[in-house]
């Protein structure tokens, strides 16, 4: 079983050594890891350079995670390809644990947990929860996938029905975008054991900075879109993600004009204005008593 480590980066080459060397330091046998630089400014490319042959360089204009993500599937040749954001790290022995997990399970995704404390060591035994909710999807429930992109595994088979993915410049679809797609598509599993160090640091473009409040809504609504567009099972779940990002920027007043307006020529067709828009209050309103608001 051949690995694809994609490891996806813009401008952090204080990060970035660390980042691959915890991918070439891995015990598994079988792995290509493929850097993708989407357009830095900083140093990124010579580090990139120094690597030579141990690594697959694609160096590309700066697009976005989603373009990253697109570029680095096309140049990969692994049956199983794993996500890692740059100033993120692989603990030891991962990839020797998620071949492990491949092979008991007849599954098509893995999602390990990962730790935000980087002196953690792997786990000497993994626990894992197999995960199958594509009939709860397709009624519109939103299944628990608390992992982020640098814990992100599919198969080759199951990636070429989600990407190539509409890219952005900013965080707007990206890895939410990729997970509720694979749990719609596939059987997969959750690692509760983390086998990721994630980086919490000042320079996060979303994860623990305040940017996160005000890009929240603008994912959830580009996720429900594309979702319902893409997929015909999604619908339902797409209206409640557009719901729920319009409940969280616009006010009781104007709601019904921001479904109108939202909805309009995209995947659900002219009637879901309403649906959306009373979706979005009852969303609201929810959130307003759970505050003690009246």
């Amino acid at each position: 079983m051949m690995f694809s480590i994609l490891i996806n980066n813009y401008n952090y080459a204080a990060y970035l050594p660390a980042c691959i060397d915890s991918v070439l330091a891995q015990d598994y046998p079988n792995f290509e890891v493929i850097v993708v630089d989407d357009g830095s400014t900083d140093n990124s490319r010579e580090i990139i350079a120094g690597y030579g042959d141990r690594i697959v360089p694609v160096l590309k204009e700066n697009g976005g995670q989603a373009s990253s993500f697109n570029t680095g599937f096309a140049a990969a040749e692994g049956e199983i390809i794993l996500l890692l954001d740059a100033d993120d790290t692989f603990l030891p022995g991962k990839l020797a644990k998620i071949a492990e997990t491949y092979d008991r399970n007849q599954i098509d995704w893995c999602f390990d947990r990962v730790t935000t404390n980087e002196g953690d060591q792997p786990p000497a035994e993994l626990q894992v929860t197999l995960f199958d909710k594509r009939d709860t999807l397709r009624r519109g429930g939103f299944p628990s996938l608390p992992v982020p992109t640098s814990g992100l595994s599919f198969r080759r088979n199951l990636l070429s029905q989600i990407l190539p993915m509409p890219v952005a410049t900013d965080v707007v679809l990206s890895d939410n975008f990729i997970k509720f797609a694979a749990a719609y598509l596939g059987r997969g599993a959750i690692v509760e054991t983390p086998l990721t160090f994630q980086r919490i640091h000042e320079s996060n473009r979303y994860t623990g900075t305040s940017r996160a409040k005000t890009l929240r809504p603008r994912i959830m609504i580009a996720t429900g879109l594309e979702l319902a567009r893409r997929y015909d099972g999604l619908q339902a779940l797409g209206k409640s993600l557009v719901a729920g990002g319009i409940a969280e920027t616009t006010s009781l007043l104007k709601l019904r004009s921001e479904a109108r307006n939202t909805v309009a020529g995209g995947p659900f067709g002219d009637a879901a204005a309403t649906e959306v828009a009373l979706m979005a209050v009852r969303k609201r309103l929810r959130n307003m008593l759970r505050r003690g608001q009246s």
